[in-house]
């Protein structure tokens, strides 16, 4: 539209291209903003999420450990005395697809739960093994070593041991989450700059055009309106009113003869037409 502009030499076209390039590339500069702050309003909603979620487990964590932490007892050297205590249970694999309770340790319930597994190409079952608090804890994923009585039974045991490494993980987690927040905030909040300035162009956009369309109209109304005129003042006036005009003649004298006075009107005058070829005859005399 631009090279249009210059080849036609209309200064009000060039400008209003150059307004239209201008326009678009705000409009496009616009899209992008409120795209990217979109995005960082759902990335923002999702790391709040997230902390509250993660800032709920790390409660819920540390009140079970602060519950174990008053009843575990420990050896000379600080490890945990294993007290672990198995029902009288009748369990079979088959029957195992919710979490049943089997035992506890220090009063947190221990739990299995059976699940179909494949090994070597062949159809089992694995059994895992959790201790429930306000969460449910494993050690070794819930897997007992077979091979391994002493570290079978301390298991569980382990589990609750493990509960503040896991709250320290979470907690670093959180923080890196949080520290992306002000960032993500600010950009939610930031407003694009430049909006008075695109409904400036696009206003004056719209009185470049109306400019243009009336430069461009047709006049030939108004003209010819002027022109009609001249015309009717330039013209003389020839027109005739349909009207008898009447010729009067002035009479002298009088006809005594006739008795009367002759008509002032004039009676209108037979006109012959003039002939040529006309054979003349001698009058002919009576015998008188």
């Amino acid at each position: 539209s631009e090279y249009m502009a210059i080849l036609s030499g209309n200064t009000d076209l060039l400008e209003k291209a150059k307004l239209e390039k201008r326009i678009a590339s705000l409009e496009s500069e616009r899209k992008s903003f409120g795209k990217g702050r979109a995005n960082s309003e759902s990335k923002l909603q999702m790391i709040t999420h997230d902390i509250a979620n993660n800032e709920a487990i790390i409660a819920q964590m540390k009140a079970d450990y602060a519950r174990y932490e008053e009843v575990v007892q420990r050896d000379k050297d600080g490890n945990p005395i294993n007290n672990l205590t198995i029902d009288t249970c009748q369990l079979t694999d088959e029957k195992n697809r919710r979490y049943q309770r089997i035992g506890e340790i220090y009063g947190f319930p221990i739990s299995i739960i059976s699940e179909p597994t494949v090994v070597d190409g062949h159809e089992s079952v694995q059994n895992r093994f959790v201790v429930e608090g306000n969460l449910k804890y494993k050690y070794n994923n819930g897997i007992i070593a077979m091979s391994d009585t002493h570290a079978a039974c301390m298991n569980f045991v382990n589990a609750l041991e493990k509960i503040p490494g896991i709250i320290a993980q979470y907690e670093e987690r959180t923080a890196r989450l949080k520290a992306d927040v002000p960032q993500l905030e600010a950009i939610v909040a930031k407003t694009w700059g430049k909006e008075d300035e695109l409904k400036q162009l696009k206003s004056d956009l719209a009185a470049l055009d109306r400019k243009i369309t009336a430069a461009l109209a047709p006049k030939h109304d108004e003209n010819d309106g002027t022109e009609n005129k001249l015309e009717q003042t330039q013209q003389p006036q020839t027109e005739v009113k349909a009207e008898t005009t009447v010729s009067t003649i002035d009479v002298n004298t009088t006809d005594p003869s006739q008795g009367h006075k002759p008509s002032m009107v004039a009676e209108p005058q037979p006109c012959y037409p003039m002939t040529t070829n006309v054979r003349h005859f001698p009058a002919r005399h009576s015998g008188i």
